[in-house]
């Protein structure tokens, strides 16, 4: 059989042409406009605002970081007696790893300024001021409501190291030579648990390493040693203020304090006291 070769070479060049056009179908090449921007900002990658200076005042909610050691001043001169004030709700306080280094004279480290709620301070080491370590203005204003303090060094204060108010948080923090109470729990609903205490209350006759002045806190999982060992006497749990009550006190251990290890009223639930190796009750506080 003949091939028709007119009728092959149109079919061959419409394929091309069909070809052709498919291939010029890609729209156009040229660029719409200026590349955009891909790097985030700095407010992006850290959402946070810098404290760069002592006796910063912290008067709006947000989440704030220490950028660098701060020193105080004594009260009277120029400079800040204070840490670190905190005037608002809802605020986060990271120290990042640095120190709140107070001089005599000096306030508080942390002073939360009223009444205020929902607040954290973590990460870092207070020290040296001539007041309390974290604290607030107790008792002539009501006590700041939902405090979480941890991972804090809260180290050779003259006063308490961390007074609490109510519904606080204290977990583990180092809390060692500071003139009264390590941990001063004053307010209702706290839990303090898993904190070491060491060497507290040099500075006054009857101090604790952990004292209670509150009804319903929770204390658990605390080590206190060798409280108010250059004074008369110290304790290193104290519950026995009259008319604070439902406070749980449970497996702690507490050392170098003799008989005033524990000093807890009725109306209150402590787990049983005694030494590790005749406790058998899985909530004892252990004696030494």
């Amino acid at each position: 059989m003949k091939t028709n070769s007119s009728i092959i070479v149109p079919l061959i060049v419409s394929g091309f042409l069909a070809t052709a056009t498919f291939a010029f179908a890609q729209g156009t090449l040229t660029p719409p406009g200026a590349p955009a921007p891909t790097m985030k900002s700095l407010d992006q990658i850290e959402p946070r605002i810098p404290i760069t200076y002592d006796g910063y005042n912290i008067n709006k909610p947000g989440s704030y970081y220490v950028t660098t050691n701060l020193t105080g001043s004594p009260y009277g001169v120029p400079g800040s007696p204070y840490g670190i004030q905190i005037a608002s709700d809802n605020v986060t306080v990271d120290l990042n790893g640095f120190t709140l280094q107070g001089v005599p004279g000096s306030y508080s480290g942390v002073y939360i300024n009223g009444s205020h709620t929902n607040i954290t301070v973590r990460n870092g080491i207070i020290t040296g001021w001539g007041g309390n370590g974290v604290t607030w203005n107790y008792p002539s204003t009501p006590p700041p409501q939902n405090v979480v303090l941890e991972h804090l060094t809260v180290y050779a204060n003259a006063n308490h190291g961390i007074v609490t108010g109510n519904g606080c948080i204290v977990s583990d923090c180092l809390v060692v030579n500071d003139g009264f109470d390590g941990i001063f729990v004053y307010g209702n609903g706290s839990q303090i648990i898993g904190n070491t205490l060491i060497g507290n209350a040099a500075n006054t006759d009857g101090g604790a390493g952990i004292g209670v002045e509150g009804s319903n806190n929770r204390i658990e999982g605390n080590h206190v040693t060798g409280t108010a060992s250059s004074r008369a006497f110290g304790y290193g749990i104290e519950c026995d203020t009259s008319g604070f009550i439902n406070n749980i006190i449970i497996k702690n251990s507490v050392s170098g304090n003799g008989a005033n290890n524990y000093s807890v009223a009725s109306g209150n639930d402590v787990g049983p006291v005694g030494t590790a190796a005749t406790s058998t009750s899985p909530w004892a506080n252990i004696s030494h």
